[in-house]
């Protein structure tokens, strides 16, 4: 599920890493991340599992065409999302966007 996820990213030609990168990284980039999981039980088991993940993408600019391709990206590969927040860091002087989504 999650080494799938991150080929996937992969096709967007930028710095990809789970949780965060060891080194300093040059925006764009993205970090993604599991947050829980939501399992379907069945017969006192995990009848199928469903991991919640975290992606994010920072950016220097509100970069509508990246977030495009990202969500273009994930709608293609049949990963169902929502955008639940973009935030602007004025400390790092980035744009965050945060993805939520459920692999299965």
């Amino acid at each position: 599920m999650l080494s799938n996820l991150k080929s996937i990213l992969d096709l967007l030609q930028i710095p990809v890493a789970y949780s965060h990168f060891n080194t300093v990284t040059e925006l764009p980039y993205i970090v993604y991340y599991e947050t829980g999981t939501d399992n379907v039980f069945a017969d006192n088991k995990v009848f199928k599992q469903c991991k919640s993940v975290e992606i994010e993408l920072y950016t220097s600019i509100k970069d509508v065409t990246l977030e495009e391709q990202l969500e273009t990206l994930l709608n293609n590969n049949e990963i169902p999302f929502e955008k639940i927040t973009e935030t602007y860091i004025d400390d790092e002087k980035m744009f965050e966007s945060v993805y939520q989504i459920e692999l299965y």
